[in-house]
């Protein structure tokens, strides 16, 4: 199937036409395929074609283009325009946005929805600023049976207006945002349970920012957001709203409120500050894709360099809580502290620690008031749960030996993680865990010949409960260039066993062979090769994965329109190369700049990034050839920076996205232990009313006409008892499931379901938390995502019939 995405976007500035060389292009394009043999359920042959192309004229007006192709199936129906087409003229102070477009006002506002329109932004030097939009923000899209994945749409139009006026001493600024849907859009009828309906929501937002003391900075915005969740009803709201001027109103009418002020001031090397932020239970705006709400945030933090700057020291500190209304049958309180140090003693040394302390509060009130009683199980006290984690980093890197001709590093990293659950005061059973982790390597490099040797171990160790865990085991990778570093090739190997308790349970190795080449400079060329061997008590097997790519680099195609003028060469050698140096996370980067490009390329391709999938490799490896092509020292640098930071984002990302499914299995884990007696109690509800029921266990050939009249009400108890009965029993697999997953390290190298799972969601999570950056955004979609997963997969394993029961006597 195709899969275009389809990006293109001009930006004019006409006030520097004539400055620049009048066309230039650069871009690059690239094919992969990936061979897979092995468990996971996944395609055994996937192909894509991935591309960029960028023309440039006059050094100012650029038209940017970008696809994909694949062989596997992306598309089904959705509000949402992938291919764009947008325009941005501008002239001094005055810029146009035409097309496919998005623009920010604030968070609580308009926040980075794409819209089909236009819009500018007017910055004169004076007092003045404004900027508007009007435009299309969803395309109608019906209902399709035939497709679970699509999604249903009404045509949804928006303008907004945003203006500020700076003073001396202050400057103000006022927000409108207005949006709504065309109920008249949609022809086909649709179900129910979809929960659509029209919209209509109008935003209106004060800014201020001043200054105290010609230094410290305080930034205030008090946002009220009106939102009518159903246009088509009739019935008025009892009073007219703040914004009723603006909003079509009616009784499912309501308002909501946004707060968020904060305040710096900068002291020595660094800064202080502190931050108050309050948003309303279901305040929403649908100038934004996804919102946080129901939360009140209290932040202080501090930053600052010492011994000329060899020592950066940060301090954070926050308070968060929910259930501002007390409407939800529980509240949670969040306590974070954390502090960051790095130090560079010398050329050779380098260190950096960190401390977070993590404190939550949950009160969970009786639920039992709404759900039917049974005698006995009435008397349920409130519940108030503290969860306390503390986590501690240690790393140092050293340089043992640096010469011409030999080059040796060491490093070391030390975490340690503890977690513990208390209830009224007490650690509660199982409650206490703790997690040791240490990673030491050494490194040494031949430089003359090309030659890269590194040696790791990795110990891990954890106590959950009354359980010890142990991970171990070593790391070997190789590295050798061939052909004036044309052909880099990598070797890698890693063996990792585990215990419980002191005994095996089982076993990982794994063999990674690399190749990659380079033609002409700007062809490249790569062959990859994974074998995994996995033997575990609970999972035997292997798996082969081989990846093919190719990709191709141009840039600085000139002209130049001046008759008879000839464009010089830049690279005759009577001009000398420019070199660079500059530092990216602790790691510096200095000499001509096709060492720093050597540099880069190393990095690249160590083990570090070697799971990074296979299409951002691609754009990875384009962002990389491009920067080779910079000439300019400070284009270069800036090139540079840019690639390492895309490089960096997803390794990142890596380790967060584990780090949250594992909380969230944690979590799960949590609630599944609080929640077991109730969905018995539940289940066990259902139960006495079936029983009790005339038609239980009645032959239907016997059905008076009385009963024949009862049996609708008879087959809607018999599908909630069956529903009460699975949920139970997929509970209580899930929670068989979920309890050998007590590390990071677990869901890091997973098996089974949670394997195929966190395969299946991590493409989808990267890009949701690349457009949001919200990590309790990503942990809620991980939540729900996971739960409906297993739950599935229990409908076809578990026997409700054969339950057992814990806490209720049933015979």
């Amino acid at each position: 199937m195709l899969f275009c995405t389809l990006g293109i976007s001009q930006s004019i500035n006409f006030d520097q036409l004539g400055k620049e060389k009048w066309l230039r292009y650069n871009g690059g394009v690239a094919a992969n395929a990936v061979y897979y043999d092995g468990t996971a359920n996944r395609q055994d042959l996937t192909y894509f074609l991935t591309g960029n192309l960028n023309f440039n004229i006059a050094g100012l007006y650029n038209i940017p283009l970008s696809f994909t192709y694949s062989n596997q199936d992306f598309n089904f129906q959705n509000p949402f325009k992938f291919n764009r087409l947008s325009l941005h003229p501008s002239y001094k102070w005055a810029t146009a946005h035409i097309g496919d477009v998005n623009m920010t006002f604030s968070p609580y506002t308009l926040a980075g929805h794409q819209f089909t329109g236009g819009g500018f932004d007017l910055n004169p030097e004076g007092r003045f600023q404004i900027s508007a939009m009007y435009g299309r923000l969803l395309r109608a899209t019906e209902y399709n049976e035939e497709e679970p994945r699509a999604i249903t749409a009404y045509n949804r139009k928006g303008y907004g207006l945003k203006t500020a006026y700076d003073f001396d001493f202050m400057k103000l600024g006022l927000i409108l945002f207005k949006a709504s849907d065309d109920i008249n859009s949609l022809d086909n009828p649709f179900p129910v349970e979809l929960g659509l309906s029209p919209k209509d929501n109008a935003v209106v937002s004060f800014e201020s920012e001043f200054r105290l003391f010609d230094k410290a900075q305080i930034r205030v915005e008090y946002a009220i957001s009106g939102v009518t969740e159903d246009t088509q009803l009739t019935d008025a709201r009892e009073t007219n709203g703040i914004l009723s001027f603006l909003l079509d109103e009616n009784i499912s009418t309501n308002y909501y409120n946004a707060l968020n002020a904060s305040f710096s001031y900068p002291a020595g090397n660094g800064t202080i500050g502190a931050g108050y932020e309050r948003i309303d239970p279901d305040y929403k705006t649908l100038g934004a894709y996804f919102f946080n709400n129901d939360l009140e945030n209290i932040t202080v933090n501090a930053s600052q360099s010492l011994f000329e700057n060899k020592l950066s020291l940060s301090v954070n500190a926050g308070l968060q809580q929910d259930n501002l209304d007390n409407a939800k049958s529980s509240d949670q309180q969040r306590i974070v502290s954390a502090v960051n140090a790095n130090y560079s003693a010398s050329e050779r040394l380098s260190l950096n620690g960190s401390y977070s302390n993590f404190q939550s509060f949950t009160n969970i009130r009786d639920q039992f008031d709404y759900i039917n009683q049974v005698g006995d199980f009435d008397n349920v006290d409130t519940l108030n749960y503290r969860q306390i984690s503390q986590n501690a980093n240690l790393g140092a890197n050293f340089i043992v030996k640096k010469t011409e001709t030999q080059q040796q590093t060491t490093n070391l990293n030390l975490v340690y993680q503890n977690s513990t659950n208390q209830q009224e005061g007490e650690t509660i059973e199982g409650g206490e865990n703790q997690f040791y982790n240490g990673v030491a390597g050494y490194t040494i490099g031949y430089p003359e010949r090309a030659l890269n040797i590194s040696l790791a171990a990795n110990v891990s160790y954890n106590t959950v409960a009354e359980d010890d865990n142990m991970t171990l085991g070593p790391t070997l990778s190789i590295g050798k260039q061939f052909f004036d570093k044309q052909l880099r090739t990598n070797f890698s190997s890693s063996y990792n066993t585990s215990f419980t308790n002191g005994e095996q349970q089982g076993d990982v190795l794994n063999f990674r062979l690399g190749s990659s080449y380079v033609w002409l400079e700007k062809h490249n060329l790569n062959l990859n090769f994974l074998m995994l061997f996995r033997n575990s008590t609970l999972n035997t097997g292997r798996d082969l994965t081989i990846t093919f790519g190719y990709s191709y680099a141009f840039d600085n195609f000139k002209l130049n329109l001046k008759k008879g003028q000839r464009v010089p060469n830049e690279r005759t050698p009577r001009n000398r190369e420019a070199s660079v140096s500059f530092r990216y996370r602790n790691v510096s980067y200095s000499g001509t700049l096709s060492e720093v490009s050597e540099q880069l390329t190393n990095v690249f391709e160590s083990g570090q990034f070697a799971a990074i999938p296979q299409f951002k490799k691609d754009e990875l490896t384009i962002l990389l050839a491009i920067t080779k092509e910079q000439e300019k020292e400070n284009k270069y640098q800036e090139s540079a920076l840019n690639f390492l930071a895309e490089l960096y984002e997803y390794g990142d990302f890596q380790d967060l996205y584990n780090q949250a499914l594992f909380d969230v299995i944690d979590r799960i884990r949590d609630d599944i232990k609080r929640i077991d007696f109730i969905l018995e109690k539940l289940y066990i509800e259902t139960k006495e009313i079936v029983d009790k029921h005339p038609l239980y266990k009645k032959p239907v050939e016997n059905y008076t006409d009385t009963d024949k009249i009862l049996k609708p009400q008879f087959d809607k108890i018999i599908a909630e008892h069956t529903d009460r009965a699975e949920k139970l029993a997929g509970h209580r697999w899930l929670e068989i499931k979920f309890a050998k997953y007590n590390t990071v390290e677990d869901i890091e190298n997973p098996s089974g379901y949670l394997k195929d799972f966190r395969d299946s969601m991590s493409i989808k999570s990267y890009e949701m938390y690349d457009k949001t950056g919200d990590l309790d955004e990503l942990e809620y979609f991980l939540e729900k995502e996971i739960i409906d997963y297993y739950y599935k997969k229990s409908l076809s394993i578990t026997d409700p019939d054969n339950l057992e029961l814990r806490y209720i006597n049933k015979n």
